[in-house]
């Protein structure tokens, strides 16, 4: 782990250059584990810990931020295919092995399956598959050594393997059920297996003979543990108890501790003084215990998962413990002693519990919170989602949070002389369907169809009965004949919310794998998928893969492609094809006509007739049109400290396809070397660009004391995510990293408008001119503090024409450097013309000439783009709908701020609301929302660690907060802060 870097490096070497041929899949990334976190484990060095998921994932964290700095992907299939169910790291981090659902994903047996993945941790590349075990892995250790891994699988067996030749050693048979927990000894000389038939075994690991049968256990076993000098072996079951074996002989020597909850998981400390559980299902408390070894004394409980834990570990250091599971698939970092959490890592997703869809069937709406146990109504409805507008363009857009379920039609227990139910009136394996009061059909689920009926309804024409059930399962049935009309295929885990529309031809449905889903239920077609993040951030595609999002939401979304069993696959975000695929009037249109793309893309262009015409694009064009990977190559650390101010860098990029390179380039700290005025090279850059592979090499100059450098390459379609080192300079004198004031005192550029008063009748605000001095004058106390001086062009009402904001744009490009901040605040209203082109109106703007009288976009995102500084724009001009108070604006500028943002031209953007949400304004606040909460933040409000400085994190959470509390959740800012720029400071206190 010392070069975790090289990763990328290798991995990208070993990638053959040709067309990928295999079908991408549209998968959701949230940012962390959606499904069931199966292990955790900490490095030798206690740096990362990694985890692995029923999501088909193993993520690596770095433990110092709780911040995913990998994540591993193998071959995957549209169900079971693919899910984790174990996973171990070698003790010196060479190899991982992961096992699971592991094997063919078409046309395969039960048998096929039991392929274990070594995998090159360095790199991600899969060595090997282990093959052997004739169903699925469930449990998976190294030897102390690295030599041999042990294997337990639902074949009933266990396996010994040569980690070199790949080879089996011994296989391990007596057990009569599925074996989930298996252990080496800490001398490596003996093996422990822990099955479903309540009995563990103990082997010589070199022989492979029984050594001893260790009954007692009243229920399964699940896990397994020897103490790190070997004396004693722990066991934990199903029956709430962890006993204490003989680690050499198996003698039973006593029950360790008991706890209301199954022992699905033990982890022992590295000095052998304590054992850390995980637990089950079962009622009673939720706590992760810590027992002392030998005693059995309870040292601590941890109660903050809110269900069931399988993965535990405890850090080298014997500090830190690591728990993952609960409701939200979350991983706790968390004081061993004390209980104390250091981080919190988990997605930016929630279960979808209730769904509804609107009585005039323009919108659906959902709710991520449970309250009932109910199939027609698990929950409240809380957030809508609008899926036809009353404009020509028909757009997909995040409607309003919800406060009662007015409006909405949930799902119907009876329609006409139909009725249905459960046979208990909850969840339960039995549906029942009553003719005018009388059973005439029981239909009963089981493992193949989803288990239980966990969601019903009815349609309003009584047609069709709908249900919901485990591992995804959504059926729809004729009430006549209690026959399967259709499986909506999509969902891949519980489905726990459904909802007809009035007229009977949409379903919405919801789900434990955290989607809303509509679809057409005559055919069974899925239209449309809908994942919206706890940040307010949403994304929706179609099974084409055309999608809407708000300004960052397809972050969450990307684009898997496997390459093979043997070989770990491919991920690309959605937005690197946004090219080709963020349309939202293609969506729409796909959802109003039934799933014809052909079709949409045809209305689509039909009713945008001064747009340039969409081209479709397919999903097989994606393999071809991938863009190029990227490296470093010097550094060849993803961290590293220098004490000049200069470092060379060497990077490199590869087509994964066939498309030949068009360009290479380096950033540092957000933005573009030698370009114009921006960040000076010593020396003479090499850039080689041949065909399918390209190279710069270059010594820069550093300008503070972190920096971030990032590469990015570009075919004739697309352009790479950027891969990004860590550069800390290091003063020569005080052998210390250098803070912002030994190095130099930056200036601050800025250009605040806000226009008020208006010459068009009916356009006046109240406090666009008041924002815009406020914040000028919050930013002008820091003349000598943070920086040396505050340059200031302010126009407001009369002085904001359009020939005085241009000149203010022309300005502050001419004067800021690369060692400055520049602001620009803009605050007053935002229109859209008839092609989509978005405007600012100055104070002498004409809505009706708007390509004369307004400020095209293109104006802000050029200077934004080419300021050599780093950039803040602070806009306060969007709308959507009526709110109280004044309003700003007339159209979504989502498209307008997502061309700057996929621009990589390290601009920090702030908006004062969402979407098409209003930018509220009152008399009582003197000051827009968003600009009061700007203004209480840089005095101070923001500083929550308490170090007297105000950065760009705590500015975005503060405003985040105080503007949805000032507006009762009616307007939510967002921000955007690029990857390639460091966290950096606006203000000192």
């Amino acid at each position: 782990m010392k070069h975790l870097s090289l990763f990328l490096l290798t991995c990208i070497l070993l990638i053959p250059v040709h067309t990928l041929a295999e079908k991408p899949i549209l998968t959701i990334d949230t940012g962390g584990h959606k499904a069931m976190i199966r292990d955790v484990m900490f490095t030798s060095s206690g740096r990362y810990l990694v985890s692995a998921s029923d999501d088909k994932t193993v993520r690596v964290w770095d433990t110092s931020t709780g911040e995913v700095v990998r994540v591993l992907r193998g071959q995957i299939g549209a169900g079971n295919e693919g899910k984790i169910f174990a996973a171990a790291l070698s003790p010196d981090d060479r190899f991982l092995a992961v096992g699971g659902w592991i094997g063919p994903i078409k046309n395969y047996k039960l048998s096929d399956l039991g392929s274990i993945r070594l995998i090159d941790f360095q790199t991600g590349e899969v060595i090997a598959l282990l093959k052997g075990h004739t169903n699925i892995i469930l449990g998976l250790a190294f030897s102390p050594d690295g030599k041999r891994l042990i294997s337990g699988s639902a074949d009933f067996t266990a396996r010994i393997w040569d980690v070199r030749t790949h080879k089996t050693i011994h296989t391990l048979k007596g057990h009569t059920e599925t074996i989930y927990a298996v252990a080496f000894s800490p001398d490596g000389t003996r093996a422990v297996t822990g099955s479903y038939d309540n009995t563990l075994k103990l082997w010589n690991a070199n022989s492979g003979a029984l050594i001893k049968t260790l009954k007692g256990h009243n229920g399964k076993v699940r896990s397994a543990a020897f103490t790190p000098n070997g004396e004693y072996l722990l066991s934990g079951s199903h029956d709430k108890t962890i006993r204490m074996w003989n680690g050499k002989t198996g003698k039973f020597i006593k029950v360790l501790a008991s706890q209301n909850r199954n022992a699905d998981s033990l982890s022992i400390s590295p000095d052998g003084t304590k054992v850390l559980t995980g637990h089950g299902l079962e009622s009673g408390k939720r706590s992760n215990n810590v027992f002392s070894i030998p005693s059995g004394e309870k040292l601590a409980s941890f109660t903050k998962h809110t269900s069931i834990v399988l993965a535990t570990d405890i850090s080298p250091d014997g500090r830190t413990a690591a728990t993952g599971g609960g409701s939200a698939q979350e991983i706790y970092l968390w004081d061993l002693t004390t209980g104390k959490v250091t981080h919190k890592m988990v997605g930016k997703g929630k279960t979808i519990w209730s769904v509804g869809f609107a009585k005039d069937g323009r919108s659906i709406a959902w709710g991520r919170k449970w309250g009932s146990s109910s199939v027609f109504a698990h929950g409240s409805l809380e957030q809508s989602f609008q899926i036809k507008s009353d404009s020509r363009t028909g757009d997909l857009s995040m409607g309003r949070e919800l406060s009662s379920d007015t409006g909405y039609q949930r799902a119907i227990e009876s329609a006409g002389a139909w009725s249905i139910r459960t046979k208990n009136g909850k969840v339960h394996k039995t549906l029942e369907i009553l003719e005018n009061g009388r059973v005439v059909h029981e239909i009963t689920r089981g493992s193949a169809d989803g288990y239980k009926h966990e969601s019903l309804t009815l349609t309003p024409d009584g047609r069709t009965v709908i249900s919901g059930g485990g591992n995804g399962n959504l059926i729809s049935y004729n009430p006549q004949t209690g026959k399967k009309l259709h499986k909506f295929i999509g969902h891949t885990s519980d489905v726990w919310g459904v909802a007809a529309s009035p007229d009977s031809r949409f379903l919405v449905s919801g789900s434990f794998d955290q989607t809303v889903r509509l679809w057409e239920i005559d055919t069974g077609k899925l239209l449309l998928t809908i994942f919206q993040g706890t940040d307010k951030e949403w994304v929706a595609w179609t099974p084409e893969g055309y999608y809407a999002s708000s300004l960052k939401g397809d972050k969450y979304v990307g684009w898997h492609i496997n390459r093979g069993e043997d070989k770990s696959a491919l991920f690309y975000p959605a937005s690197r094809f946004a090219k080709q695929f963020y349309f939202p009037r293609i969506a729409a249109k796909y959802c109003e006509i039934g799933g014809d793309i052909d079709e949409a893309i045809r209305l689509a262009n039909l009713e945008s007739p001064g747009r340039k015409k969409i081209k479709k694009t397919t999903l097989s064009d994606i393999g071809t049109i991938v863009p190029p990977a990227v490296f470093f190559q010097v550094p060849s650390r993803r961290d590293v400290t220098v004490q000049e101010n200069t470092i060379r860098v060497k990077a490199g990029a590869k087509s994964v396809g066939t498309e030949s390179i068009t360009d290479i380039w380096l950033l540092v700290n957000g933005k573009q070397i030698g370009k114009g005025r921006g960040i000076a090279i010593k020396g003479t850059e090499l850039k080689t660009i041949d065909g399918l592979r390209a190279e710069i090499d270059v010594t820069v100059s550093l300008t503070q004391a972190e920096n971030r450098i990032s590469v990015i390459a570009s075919n004739r379609h697309t352009r790479s995510e950027p891969e990004i080192i860590t550069v800390r300079w290091k003063t020569k004198a005080a052998g210390t990293v250098a803070q912002t004031s030994d190095i130099y005192k930056p200036d601050l550029y800025l250009l605040s408008i806000g226009v008020s008063k208006y010459q068009r009748q009916g356009y006046s605000l109240d406090f666009a001119h008041k924002d815009a001095e406020g914040i000028a004058s919050v930013l002008n106390r820091q003349s000598g503090k943070l920086y040396g001086k505050v340059h200031k062009r302010i126009l407001t009402d009369e002085n904001a024409s359009q020939d005085d904001i241009l000149d203010g744009l022309d300005w502050i490009l001419k004067e800021s450097t690369q060692k400055d901040l520049s602001v620009i605040f803009v605050a007053g209203h935002g229109l859209k013309d008839d092609r989509g082109n978005y405007y600012f109106l100055p104070h002498d703007a004409d809505p009706d000439r708007l390509r004369r009288t307004g400020i095209k976009w293109f104006d802000f995102q050029d200077v934004l783009s080419s300021l050599p500084s780093k950039v803040i724009f602070l806009v306060d001009t969007c709308h959507s709908g009526s709110a109280t108070g004044k309003r700003r604006g007339g159209g979504d500028m989502t498209e307008a701020l997502r061309e700057l943002v996929l621009a990589e031209s390290g601009v920090v953007v702030m908006t004062a609301s969402t979407g098409k949400e209003s930018s509220q304004e009152r008399p009582e606040w003197g000051h827009g929302a968003f600009t009061k909460a700007l203004i209480e933040g840089l005095e101070g409000k923001a500083d929550y660690d308490g170090d007297n400085t105000v950065d760009v994190k705590e500015i975005d959470l503060f405003i985040s907060k105080r503007v949805k509390a000032l507006t009762n959740g009616g307007q939510h800012p967002t921000t955007e802060i690029p990857k390639t720029m460091p966290n950096f400071p606006l203000v000192y206190k």
